[in-house]
């Protein structure tokens, strides 16, 4: 199922305002500052959003974070039904924020995370 977008804001407090005053989304998470980078989960009813000013944690091969986020349940099959190649980003790992994934992209160079979220 889908989880979250995410979202590398070109001006972060536009893109804040827009969600939270203009969409009328909630914030449901919030961390960092102007210094280390701010970011924001904002829940729009069945979907949320993530904007965040760094990528810390970016996929294996230093790509960009993905910005599709599917929750699904285990990762370790659903990875070794997936076909070897080139699309492969990053195999199953832990993140810095306590799931798993792996991450593909698909042929356009999007970034898909395949992620296993914990109480999510």
């Amino acid at each position: 199922r889908f989880h979250h977008l995410f979202i590398h804001p070109t001006d972060f407090d536009a893109s804040l305002e827009f969600y939270r005053d203009v969409l009328g989304w909630t914030v449901s998470k919030e961390w960092g500052d102007k210094a280390k980078g701010r970011g924001v989960v904002l829940s729009g009813g069945g979907v949320e959003v993530v904007l965040a000013e760094r990528q810390e944690a970016a996929a294996a091969d230093g790509a960009a974070r993905p910005n599709v986020h599917l929750d699904i349940h285990d990762i370790d099959k659903r990875f070794k039904a997936l076909p070897k190649g080139p699309h492969v980003v990053a195999e199953p790992q832990a993140t810095q924020w306590g799931t798993r994934w792996f991450v593909v992209r698909d042929p356009d160079g999007n970034l898909i995370a395949f992620e296993e979220v914990h109480g999510g």
